[in-house]
Formats: C-alpha cells, sequence, structure tokens
C-alpha cells in the first residue's frame, strides 16, 4: 500500500511538472509570437512613415518639415497613448499572460475530476 501510494505521490509530482512546462512552453510561443508581429508592425509603419514624410516635403518644399509634420503625428499619437491608453494595454497583456499560464491548469483540474 505504502508503495502505492510512494508511486501516487511521484506521478502527481511528475503531472504537476509537465503542466508547468506546458504553461511556460505557452507563454514563450505567445511572446515569440507577439515579438515578431511586432517586429514586422515597425517596419510596415516605417515605409509608410518615410513614404507621408516625403509626400508631405512635397507640398512644404523642404524635406526636414516633411520629416518633422511626422515626428509630430507620432507625438500626437504617443500622448494619447500615455494619458489614456497605457493602463489599459498593460492590464490587458498581464491578463492575456495570465490566461495563458492557467489555460493548462485548467486541462489539469478537469482531468482530475474526470479521474475522480
Amino acid at each position: 500500500m505504502i508503495d502505492l501510494v510512494k508511486k501516487y505521490v511521484e506521478n502527481r509530482i511528475q503531472l504537476v511538472k509537465f503542466n508547468f512546462i506546458g504553461a511556460i512552453a505557452n507563454v514563450a510561443a505567445a511572446m515569440v509570437s507577439s515579438f515578431l508581429l511586432l517586429v514586422i508592425g515597425i517596419l510596415i509603419v516605417l515605409m509608410f512613415s518615410i513614404s507621408v514624410a516625403f509626400w508631405l516635403s512635397t507640398f512644404f518644399e523642404s524635406e526636414i518639415v516633411g520629416f518633422a509634420l511626422v515626428g509630430v503625428i507620432y507625438l500626437l499619437f504617443f500622448i494619447i497613448y500615455v494619458v489614456f491608453a497605457k493602463d489599459r494595454v498593460e492590464l490587458k497583456i498581464k491578463d492575456k499572460i495570465v490566461e495563458e499560464a492557467l489555460a493548462d491548469e485548467d486541462d489539469f483540474n478537469e482531468s482530475i475530476e474526470y479521474e475522480e
């Protein structure tokens, strides 16, 4: 009987380890995917920004003014983000990370209910 209890405890510990590894893998995969999307998005915005800056410079006949106007537009976006959206975005990111980490725990708890 003691051997069965020891084996049961060892199996439960192993299962918790696997669930923990799975949760870490899910979070890491989501972070890498998000990072790649961020890099691609930055490159796209950069190309459009350069295009808009050159387009504006044709109206003002000065490349400096065209690029400065694009910079002012981004400065306005930055200020609006910091003032109005920063806290909500951070909260959504935290919630998503916790949700990904706990997804495996929910599966683990459901499997326990079926075993009992």
